[in-house]
């Protein structure tokens, strides 16, 4: 497990603690701490400190960027411990849903798409900003534990070459009762879009604790207030988690370069077998 809100995040321990009462064989290797919109990055011929946890000798954590954590959990403590590739990477819970055109910068979805190409089945987890501050961590792990079950009851976890980019709603708005899981695609919409301005001050969000000074940089705004356009797809997972569903979007990680197996329309047919028993009636195939 890793993730890019730190090894101390409320949401990675909650998820960490669930995978074990289910009889997972865990390690954490996270960042030491806040490395988020770090996607991929990584700083090299650098010295990266290593530390452990004192209160569990399975949390591990990094001085260093989200990819940088993933490659120390990968290349030093899983061959440690397993003697070589886990089954699967878990990143996440995120603080924070990563859909739409903030899911190229995210460190959560960058670690995820880092394991897939070093051959690893792997999963990028987010909540909403905020649901490791708001008592709902415990809430929001029981909801990954049964895709978890679906996934690794046949082999390979996932189909190679791809992960999964799952968001999980807010618990604050929806009973977790209500909740639905359902195929989405990882389309370009998104509630926030990253812009660049001048003045960052009149995008304060003092109810989060962001008070952000009149000086230039990167804000979080709508499509209104972007030169971005907006993607009008009806099942974009950033639509689809703000109306209360559990969003599973195939991440394809090859970027187009390497011919694997498993084109996209076979790797979402086995998606849609293994996760038949969690899916709503609405959701059995994707739409384009």
């Amino acid at each position: 497990m890793t993730n890019d809100d730190g090894y101390q995040s409320a949401n990675l321990q909650a998820l960490y603690n669930a995978m074990k009462t289910e009889g997972h064989d865990v390690i954490v290797s996270a960042p030491a701490g806040e490395q988020s919109g770090k996607a991929a990055s990584f700083n090299y011929f650098s010295p990266a400190p290593i530390g452990q946890d004192n209160r569990d000798s399975n949390v591990h954590f990094v001085d260093g960027t989200p990819m940088m954590a993933l490659l120390y959990g990968l290349d030093v403590l899983a061959p440690e411990r397993w003697g070589g590739n886990p089954d699967l990477v878990l990143s996440g819970i995120n603080s924070g849903h990563n859909v739409g055109l903030i899911n190229p910068t995210s460190g959560t979805v960058g670690a995820t798409v880092t394991a897939v190409r070093r051959g690893v089945p792997a999963i990028a987890l987010s909540g909403t900003h905020g649901s490791d501050r708001d008592g709902t961590s415990f809430s929001l792990a029981e909801l990954v534990i049964p895709i978890i079950e679906a996934l690794e009851s046949k082999k390979p976890v996932l189909p190679e070459g791809y992960g999964l980019n799952i968001n999980l709603p807010s618990l604050r708005k929806f009973a977790a009762e209500s909740i639905t899981y359902e195929l989405t695609t990882a389309s370009d919409y998104s509630a926030n879009v990253p812009v660049f301005v001048t003045d960052m001050s009149p995008y304060s969000v003092p109810e989060y604790g962001i008070n952000l000074p009149a000086e230039p940089g990167i804000v979080f705004t709508t499509y209104e207030r972007s030169s971005a356009p907006e993607d009008d797809n009806a099942n974009a997972e950033g639509r689809k988690v703000e109306e209360g569903a559990v969003t599973i979007s195939l991440l394809d990680a090859r970027y187009g370069a390497t011919t694997y197996d498993f084109s996209a329309e076979k790797a979402q047919l086995m998606l849609r077998s293994r996760l038949s028993g969690l899916l709503s009636g609405s959701s059995m195939a994707w739409s384009k």
